[in-house]
């Protein structure tokens, strides 16, 4: 009998909203990988963790931004897995096109 494989994707939880920033460069890009949770965005993160569907996962997947892994940490925790981090899964370049 074959194995069924599922995969979930998740999107990171909420973040912390940062007031009047606009992008426009190569550093403003790294400022949006850095964008943290907000407190509710690691308390959804984690009731996030305790769907049974996610009780049992093998292997767990993310971006390097940060608000990303924040997210994964507790599906990680829970099922006593490491986070494997690549960066192809990283939301698009923001840059202001002239």
């Amino acid at each position: 009998m074959k194995k069924l494989t599922y995969i979930y994707l998740i999107r990171h939880s909420e973040q912390l909203k940062l007031e009047n920033k606009i992008v426009e460069n190569e550093n403003n890009q790294i400022s949006n990988e850095k964008i943290i949770l907000s407190v509710q965005g690691e308390k959804k993160a984690e009731e996030l963790s305790e769907l049974k569907e996610l009780s049992n996962i093998d292997v767990l997947w993310s971006s390097n931004y940060v608000r990303a892994i924040s997210t994964a940490k507790y599906i990680a925790k829970k099922n006593n897995i490491e986070i494997n981090i690549d960066e192809s899964f990283n939301e698009r370049k923001l840059r202001r096109y002239r």
